[in-house]
């Protein structure tokens, strides 16, 4: 009976382990600490040259309410063209200021933009960040509100960088409304990348990090390990799309963007930078990264 007993325990001791540490885990993904509040990106950007002209925009602040009630805050920078629209997607831990130097890029280019912070970022409510699995239908439904702001005919691209890039794959999957889509550093397989930084950081065996994914489904009521945007290529297979990847990112290995390109189905480009960390593509290679962007879109039109 003791051992019984004993065996329980051990077992009741290991397994409130796995719950506390499944817990915590999905909490450390999906709530960020050290998030750039909106007022210092700034500062940030401009320390690295990478503001440009922007203060010198017209610019409309433009929030969106979406479908489960929540504010997105956002700007509208309108350009030349009143048909040539780009939602840009910051990445994780920054928020919509992120995206300016892409933005520069753009609106040289004739294409009015909108730029805004995801969940759980920047001027937005606190909640949690869902790591593509919301944000991907907010990207849908920013385009759908676009469009019944300035017309239906309108012509959408998207641009993501990091979480944003894997969340503007994913809204692919989605709907086929986009033009294209230009995606820096994505990752294509959300339960690869937690293998592969569990190890890398933690050391955490890569099968314990699927723990946050039975987590999140009872939590959030959906699983990470499903958060694939690599899939999103087997159901749309007309939107182009443009790989950007620093070669020599530790954080979302390029492995993400090579895969995701070989899944392509329609008109697609890779380029890996060299020289580059993550999300540092344009950091290091400004002239390149808008030669690449913009030979892509007059490739496609």
């Amino acid at each position: 009976m003791k051992i019984l007993l004993i065996i329980f325990i051990v077992l009741f001791v290991i397994l409130l382990v796995l719950v506390v540490f499944s817990v915590g885990l999905l909490r450390f993904v999906t709530l960020p600490k050290n998030r750039v509040p909106v007022d210092k990106a700034p500062e940030i950007e401009k320390s690295k040259d990478l503001w440009g002209p922007y203060d010198s925009y017209e610019k409309v602040e433009m929030n969106f309410t979406m479908d489960d009630g929540y504010l997105i805050h956002g700007t509208y920078i309108p350009s030349g063209d009143d048909n040539k629209f780009v939602i840009i997607t910051h990445g994780y831990t920054y928020n919509r200021l992120g995206g300016v130097k892409y933005l520069n890029i753009f609106h040289e280019l004739g294409y009015n933009a909108y730029i805004y912070d995801i969940r759980h970022h920047g001027d937005n409510a606190d909640c949690y960040c869902s790591m593509g699995y919301k944000e991907s239908r907010d990207i849908v439904n920013i385009a759908r509100l676009l469009r019944e702001k300035f017309g239906r005919e309108i012509s959408i691209g998207l641009h993501g960088e990091s979480l944003g890039a894997a969340s503007s794959i994913l809204a692919l999957g989605l709907d086929e409304c986009f033009e294209f889509c230009v995606a820096d550093c994505p990752f294509t397989d959300l339960s690869v990348l937690l293998e592969d930084l569990g190890w890398s950081w933690f050391h955490i065996p890569k099968p314990l990090s699927h723990l946050a994914s039975i987590a999140s489904q009872i939590v959030h009521g959906y699983r990470l390990d499903r958060i694939r945007p690599i899939d999103s290529f087997k159901k749309n297979t007309t939107t182009a799309v443009c790989f950007i990847h620093g070669a020599d990112d530790k954080f979302i290995l390029p492995k993400h963007s090579k895969a995701g390109y070989e899944a392509c189905q329609q008109y697609k480009e890779i380029h890996l930078i060299s020289g580059a960390g993550h999300a540092e593509s344009y950091l290091y290679a400004r002239q390149e990264y808008h030669n690449i962007v913009s030979k892509f879109l007059e490739a496609i039109y």
